[in-house]
């Protein structure tokens, strides 16, 4: 039998009856421990004629495979798929199997579509005088510890007299996952559709709608064990789907009412209300306009920080009109196409890896050095005098390492670095993370081909006294110059952070210079007492300030150059590292940590043609402020191209992402700001990305990358944390996919 129309209307014939059902849904269920990416299972039909596929997306790759293929010739049902929770297995309602073609059932199989089975048996059909009697089931739910599967029965009697209105009865059953007799969920006898708690405790349902007014009935929570009273949430809807951390259930609902209710075409869209009742939230609506659409199967990501879903909309010509899969941020406002394709991607559910919590080491406070360069590959060293090639690692040695202010001692947790990649033979990534700790996922820097790219790091310091860092592609030279190290005590600063304020542009004069920086030329900036910024406010230094934290940029480059940022000397002397590399006519920033120099200064030296020069004051280490520095094992927090800490979609002009980073993950709630390595790729236009606190009064005119189309650009940001522990990572112009990378947080 031809699959039904990805359409919130099922039509089940019966002999002669044409029976309305709502269409059921796959919904989100624990996360895949053993995968290494977020994946989401859909059915699809690509040539838009009824006869669907079952196949599984990797987003982080995009590759597609096929778990059952569309059988043109027998016409197989597949509908609501969802993966199993150790991800090996799907469950899905077909009648593949059956006696008949109504004969619909929840079955099961391998991913690679092997061992497929039947696990329920529906009643067989009831023939008594003009009526018959069919049960089909749909909709099956994974219990989190993959034991047990959900699922609606339906049971439809209809009347051989068209004009006599057929009976609908529905109820949620629950059937072992190795298989085994279907039993009744109590409490849940007219139940459509259903969710499982992360913990299994409870299952949350949908009633099934009114036959006379098509309306849906409340959202219904029971303990998944029989016992207790139902708990009526108070909101309507159809497909709830428990989000990961138990709080809140997605649903869709109706927004708008056809008052044509032969047609029925109700516009939908997905809310959310709290797991134990409260005022429902709609997101983000989806394709608004004239023409009425439907937002349906809510099925959130591992992560809880966005929910996938399909649109599509009605057709008075198409009987399948092709759909959409889409994702919407969980604050619903960033909401997008996850596929675009002219067949039908319906009925998601997604599965991935589990969000680890932060490998955390000790709070430590800062101890800032006068720039030193202790890694060179060129000159062998820190390390052999050989290029990094591919897929490999070296070690650097940071304990013990001398400086101007003495020895990095060997209580040192972290170490700040300006690390720079050079001579790429490849396009490539490289990562620095802790000694003795598998390569992380997370990178630190991005080049092409023949670049020379800075940036800085903060790393936590591993076995041995030492970081690795880890080259992905090529051949290339790393270079390391020091700014600064952290222990775990009281021996050197405090961080406070700020909110993003710009101190210092020669375009416009602020920080009192008003012209470029010529060849071989400097400037000193005041960065202690108060300071004007560039929009008339003031932001306070201390005077004990020992290092701020500076996002440094170079704009309107003349020639190649390199600009190098250090504490303003009382001898002249020039130091030999660099913490900006750029070409001529590039805008390029980076994140600098630097001592204060002599008169509460630092200086900026530019190489070589001309250059404007920008400064962004993101924060300060002095005795008096309160942070403590807790490094941790590079994490990837956010990733907007596999799901992520976010919708799995770009981030478009004047978009944003609000990043959950403090209260998640073994990050505490009351941590004050967070240490990202934030990448842009995939830029569709140049454009700027800004790093701010949720929840502050503006956005800010300071920006942490500045991209041009089609580059890889990664850069150190240190953010403070606003409502919900959330920073907001706003894009200025075209989409550009978003990174982020915890490297550390500050408490205190």
């Amino acid at each position: 039998m031809t699959s039904p129309s990805h359409a919130p209307r099922r039509l089940v014939r019966i002999g002669v009856a044409v029976v309305a059902l709502v269409a059921p849904v796959a919904l989100a269920g624990p996360a895949f421990a053993s995968s290494t990416a977020n994946e989401i299972v859909y059915t699809a039909d690509d040539n838009n004629d009824g006869v669907y596929s079952v196949v599984i997306r990797d987003l982080e790759s995009r590759r597609v495979t096929t778990v059952l293929p569309a059988d043109t010739t027998n016409q197989w049902i597949y509908d609501e798929p969802e993966l199993s929770p150790d991800g090996t297995r799907v469950a899905l309602s077909t009648d593949r199997g059956g006696s008949s073609e109504l004969d619909e059932a929840i079955a099961v199989v391998n991913r690679d579509g092997t061992n497929f089975r039947r696990l329920t048996t529906p009643p067989a059909p009831v023939e008594s005088g003009t009526t018959t009697t069919l049960s089909i089931d749909v909709a099956a739910a994974w219990s989190p510890d993959g034991t047990r599967i959900a699922f609606t029965r339906i049971t439809i009697t209809a009347d051989d007299d068209l004009n006599v209105e057929p009976t609908v009865d529905t109820s949620i059953l629950v059937v072992p996952a190795a298989g085994g007799a279907a039993t009744p969920l109590a409490g849940a006898e007219n139940g459509y559709t259903a969710d499982w708690s992360p913990d299994g405790t409870k299952i949350v349902f949908a009633d099934f709608p009114d036959a006379s007014t098509d309306d849906s009935g409340p959202l219904t929570v029971v303990n998944s064990n029989g016992t207790g009273s139902p708990v009526v949430l108070g909101v309507s809807g159809q497909q709830p789907a428990w989000s990961p951390d138990g709080s809140t259930i997605a649903y869709a609902t109706v927004t708008a009412r056809d008052s044509n209710r032969t047609r029925a075409w109700d516009t939908t869209q997905i809310a959310t209300v709290p797991a134990t009742g409260g005022a429902e939230r709609r997101l983000a609506p989806t394709q608004p306009g004239s023409a009425p659409t439907v937002a349906e199967y809510p099925a959130w990501t591992p992560d809880g920080e966005a929910i996938v879903y399909d649109v599509y909309p009605y057709s008075a010509t198409d009987p399948f009109p092709p759909g959409d899969l889409w994702a919407v941020d969980r604050n619903g406002v960033r909401a997008g196409r996850v596929t675009a394709t002219a067949g039908d991607e319906a009925q998601p559910h997604v599965q991935g890896p589990a969000p680890s919590s932060v490998s955390a080491g000790t709070a430590s406070t800062y101890t800032p050095v006068t720039p030193k360069r202790i890694l060179d590959t060129r000159s062998g060293l820190g390390a052999a005098a050989a290029k990094v090639g591919p897929g490999s690692s070296i070690n650097l040695t940071v304990h013990g390492v001398s400086t101007a202010e003495g020895a990095v001692p060997s209580n040192a947790s972290a170490v700040v670095l300006n690390l720079t990649v050079t001579g790429t033979t490849s396009g490539t990534d490289v990562r620095a993370y802790p000694a003795g700790t598998p390569v992380p996922g997370a990178s630190n820097l991005n080049a092409g081909a023949g670049q020379t790219v800075p940036n800085l790091v903060t790393v936590r310091i591993g076995s041995g006294g030492a970081i690795s860092l880890y080259n992905s592609g090529g051949t290339v030279h790393l270079i390391a110059d020091i700014a600064g190290y952290y222990t775990p005590d009281a021996a050197g600063a405090g961080f406070a952070p700020v909110d993003p304020s710009r101190i210092l542009d020669t375009r416009s004069g602020v920080g009192g210079a008003t012209a470029k920086v010529g060849p071989a030329s400097s400037i000193d900036l005041q960065v202690t007492g108060a300071l004007t910024t560039a929009d008339g406010a003031t932001v306070s230094v201390p005077a004990d300030a020992r290092a701020v934290v500076l996002n440094v940029t170079a704009t309107g480059a003349t020639a190649t150059t390199d600009v190098r940022v250090y504490p303003t000397p009382t001898d002249g002397a020039v130091p030999e590292v660099s913490n900006l590399n750029v070409r001529a006519g590039q805008t390029t920033p980076n994140l600098v940590t630097v001592a204060v120099g002599q008169g509460g200064k630092v200086r900026l030296r530019n190489g070589a043609g001309s250059v404007n020069l920008i400064a962004d004051l993101a924060g300060y280490y002095s005795a008096s402020a309160p942070g403590r520095f807790v490094p941790v094992a590079p994490t990837r927090f956010l990733d907007t191209r596999s799901g992520v800490g976010g919708a799995p979609i770009p981030v478009t002009a004047g978009g944003h992402v609000d990043l959950k980073a403090a209260g998640t993950r073994g990050v505490p709630a009351g941590a004050t700001a967070v240490v990202l390595n934030l990448t842009g790729t995939g830029v569709s236009a140049s454009t700027d990305v800004r790093a701010f606190p949720v929840g502050a009064a503006t956005v800010p005119t300071v920006s942490n990358l500045n991209l041009t189309q089609g580059a890889t650009r990664a850069n150190l940001a240190i953010v403070k944390t606003g409502t919900d522990g959330r920073v907001r990572i706003r894009n200025g112009a075209g989409s550009v996919n978003l990174i982020g990378d915890l490297a550390g947080y500050m408490i205190g």
